[in-house]
């Protein structure tokens, strides 16, 4: 007698890999406020590695979010995205990661100088360079967190942004046009162009 088939069902997943609690926090905003039950956000630590490790560890990190789980379903990556900052990278690693990416069929969501300048966008259009510091004593103030913004890195993003990602999207919509990127601009944002298809929704 021949073995029985399984007829396992495939269930997909989108996978988002965070080297900070800030965007790990942001995407788990999102995923509730537009229901994206197939979409997990997973930190992954990169403290003094390089970004090309980062993306090597997303890789293998889909082998174990591949699993067979209950009621005979598998669960397979359907995308993947890897989300870093300019903060510490040169541009000649960014084309090395970004050509290691498309060979792996991962997406790169990218900010420079870091992902606070798209939190910055849910307030008001960005159009000049900050740097980190600087970025961290605006957004420190009333008109934005109103409390020490460094110290509140890694907390509950929602009261302060879940009804402004529309604002955002259109801030960094009109950033990027005329944007040169075939160099390393600041201030920069991918964000905006991989949202609709992470929770396949035009509306912010």
């Amino acid at each position: 007698m021949g073995r029985k088939s399984r007829h396992l069902r495939l269930k997909k997943r989108t996978a988002i890999y965070c080297e900070g609690e800030t965007e790990l926090r942001y995407f788990e905003m999102l995923k509730e406020k537009y229901r994206g039950f197939n979409v997990n956000s997973i930190l992954i630590k990169n403290e003094n590695s390089s970004h090309m490790k980062l993306l090597q560890r997303a890789i293998a990190s889909n082998k174990s979010l591949e699993s067979i789980g209950k009621k005979n379903t598998r669960f397979v990556i359907e995308s993947t995205y890897v989300v870093f900052d300019g903060d510490n990278i040169e541009y000649a690693e960014l084309l090395r990661c970004r050509k290691f990416a498309k060979r792996n069929g991962i997406k790169i969501i990218f900010s420079n100088i870091n992902f606070e300048i798209w939190i910055l966008m849910h307030f008001e259009p960005v159009s000049k360079s900050y740097t980190k510091q600087e970025l961290y004593t605006k957004l420190s103030k009333k008109k934005y967190f109103n409390t020490d913004y460094e110290r509140f890195k890694g907390n509950d993003l929602s009261p302060y942004l879940a009804n402004k990602v529309n604002v955002a999207m259109a801030n960094a919509d009109r950033l990027s046009i005329n944007q040169n990127r075939e160099s390393l601009p600041n201030p920069f944002t991918n964000v905006n162009e991989f949202l609709p298809e992470i929770f396949t929704t035009d509306k912010f």
